[in-house]
């Protein structure tokens, strides 16, 4: 009983500090992009693409809150988030994307012009074959595959080119991506605590374990 109620209180504070924290980041990273395009003229594409991560990753989980919070006609957006990777609904639909952009930060960190954005021309593939054929067999393997993958290489750039946002990222995403793939509950939510403070300290720029300024 204790410890039911102790882990409840663990995931209301982490599905709490979710919807406050993310969007904050969101807000903070994205005024960043517009101050960094008006000084240069030019748009960061990895920070661009970390903004776009960032404001998916809020949709989802103001909408996880809106469900856990009762505070709509939950079975029908329940229906409409969906919460797996059983076939593409709202919540697999983001986390898709969201790992191709994963894949695209590592491309653009590491200069490699020839697969720039070759994860989101895959991802759109794979949704065009999904509404004209209904297929959907593809989407679990890549997610798993794309959002590993990012992840190894965040922490393959980070400690090469002694990269702190890359390193951050990496972070975030080793423990967001664990709450998905260990579904324990205390483990998640220490996870979703951790990542969300990791979150909030990289936002803000504070996160230099490098000595360098945050760059992504």
């Amino acid at each position: 009983m204790a410890e039911d109620l102790f882990l409840h209180g663990l995931q209301y504070i982490g599905s709490l500090m979710n919807v406050i924290i993310i969007p904050l980041a969101t807000i903070i990273v994205g005024r960043k992009l517009l101050k960094e395009k008006k000084a240069t003229g030019k748009l960061n594409d990895i920070r661009a693409s970390t903004f776009f991560i960032f404001f998916s990753f809020s949709f989802l989980v103001i909408l996880e809150f809106l469900i856990r919070m009762e505070v709509y006609d939950t079975p029908h957006l329940a229906n409409f988030y969906g919460g797996n990777y059983n076939g593409f609904n709202i919540y697999s639909l983001v986390i898709g994307l969201i790992a191709s952009m994963s894949i695209t930060i590592v491309t653009l960190a590491n200069r490699w012009d020839f697969l720039q954005y070759t994860s989101l021309f895959f991802y759109g593939g794979m949704i065009l074959l999904y509404v004209f054929t209904g297929f959907d067999a593809l989407l679990e393997p890549y997610i798993y595959f794309a959002g590993g993958g990012s992840i190894i290489f965040l922490y393959f750039t980070a400690f090469r080119v002694k990269d702190n946002g890359a390193l951050a990222m990496a972070i975030f995403f080793t423990l967001a991506f664990g709450t998905v793939i260990l579904d324990i509950a205390l483990l998640t939510g220490i996870s979703v605590i951790i990542y969300n403070v990791v979150i909030l300290i990289f936002s803000f720029g504070w996160f230099k374990p490098f000595k360098q300024e945050v760059s992504i």
